[in-house]
């Protein structure tokens, strides 16, 4: 049987684009170059389609709450798209799937409910980290329940060494990005699992940039906790997932209580009681985005129909071409070294010409270009600890998505060439 590992077919990119109308609109007269799909990606007409449906024909309460015929619909879709999340990357069951609003939301859950034991108190986390990913642990650590550990990296790259020496029996989770958002390429999140596991520890892996060409097989992995967006992958805004192990979900804490958390609350001699239920309705309080969960699973199915080896292969190359061109441009730094970066679906540079500004260069991305404006990241990219860890101040970010061409790179590269001129002049 064919898995989507090993899916001979190749990329048709020119059918993938077709089912992206952002791509052939204009916006004030001109086409645009989407680069800037590691902050969202753009949404397929299907998944826009599948929103604009629901929300005019359906947009009732799931089934847990009212039993009627489209509340019974909604809440088929919902757990429905619980299965096909917990396929997509491997999960043993639906019940280990738990939705959020974001990753956002998924790694502040974690931090909060997490319980530790004994001694174990400590949190180690990469200067490679979201903010995402850093905040909700540092106020946890305010708060006295957790003690942070911070482990570097060279030249944006993982020191496995002095995470082995960081990571101790006093280490309750060690929480890490499977793909850096400024440095692109893949980090050894398998080898940092084992590590975790062999000194008791768990962990938690941030796969927000990892999911949108690669997949994901959380078993192999290993991963206790695993999170991401929906909107990274052509889905709706406002869905996020966190991932859990079963017994590692139902041993977290309280997060946000409310309706469809509890069997029952009592009120005893010592006042209320709640008997709050397992994983995921436990963590599911309030009223989930039934429409964005339902249009999401569309985004899966169009990510799912794609040949996965081959939209890794073109996604590469892009990152290759991009790399390429930019280290021929003296007035520019690429960060990362380009064998790493392939394995990635971004590529970020640092200005070395002193009048080179990142702002001004996004300003002329948008209007100086005949016919066309370039969307590309420019700045922090709430990723602090490592852009002071490099000593810039900022960078320019290209990310790729299946749709994505090597003509569109070319455009870019001209843009920029365009922009250096006036620069020497």
């Amino acid at each position: 049987m064919t898995t989507p590992r090993d899916d001979p077919r190749p990329l048709d990119v020119r059918a993938v684009r077709a089912q992206f109308p952002a791509l052939s609109a204009r916006v004030g007269g001109k086409r645009l170059v989407y680069l800037d799909n590691a902050c969202t990606a753009l949404k397929s007409r299907r998944v826009a389609e599948r929103l604009r449906d629901f929300y005019s024909r359906w947009g009732a309460c799931g089934g847990r709450r009212s039993t009627h015929l489209l509340s019974q619909q909604v809440e088929n879709w919902f757990q429905q798209t619980r299965r096909q999340v917990a396929r997509f990357i491997n999960a043993r069951g639906p019940e280990e799937i738990v939705f959020t609003s974001g990753a956002t939301e998924a790694v502040n859950l974690v931090a909060r409910a997490f319980a530790c034991a004994g001694r174990r108190r400590e949190v180690v986390l990469t200067d490679l980290e979201h903010n995402s990913v850093v905040l909700p642990f540092l106020e946890a650590a305010r708060s006295g329940k957790f003690v942070l550990r911070l482990c570097p990296t060279r030249d944006g790259r993982l020191d496995e060494e002095a995470l082995g020496r960081l990571v101790t029996d006093k280490t309750a989770l060690v929480a890490m990005t499977h793909a850096s958002n400024v440095m692109g390429g893949v980090l050894p999140a398998g080898r940092a699992a084992r590590l975790a596991h062999s000194r008791g520890a768990q962990i938690l892996v941030d796969d927000a940039q990892f999911l949108s060409s690669h997949r994901e097989d959380v078993q192999a992995l290993d991963a206790d906790f695993a999170v991401f967006s929906a909107h990274k992958l052509g889905g709706p805004f406002g869905v996020g997932v966190l991932y859990g192990k079963e017994q590692r979900l139902n041993g977290l804490g309280v997060y946000k209580t409310g309706g469809g958390t509890v069997r029952n609350v009592v009120w005893t001699k010592r006042g209320p009681r709640a008997d709050y239920l397992d994983a995921p309705a436990r963590f599911e309080a309030g009223i989930p985005n039934f429409g964005g969960v339902t249009a999401f699973s569309e985004a899966l199915a169009l990510l799912e129909s794609w040949p996965q080896p081959a939209v890794r292969a073109a996604v590469s190359a892009l990152v290759r071409r991009a790399a390429a061109g930019l280290a021929r441009r003296a007035e520019v730094k690429v960060l990362g070294r380009p064998e790493d970066l392939a394995e990635g679906s971004l590529v970020s540079f640092a200005a070395r010409h002193p009048r080179f500004s990142l702002q001004d260069f996004g300003l002329f991305l948008n209007h100086e270009l005949r016919g066309r404006f370039i969307a590309v990241r420019i700045g922090e990219h709430c990723a602090h600890l490592l852009n002071d860890r490099l000593r810039v101040p900022g960078t320019v970010r290209l990310s790729f998505f299946a749709y994505n061409t090597a003509r569109e790179i070319d455009f870019f590269l001209d843009a920029l060439d365009a922009y250096l001129r006036e620069l020497r002049r």
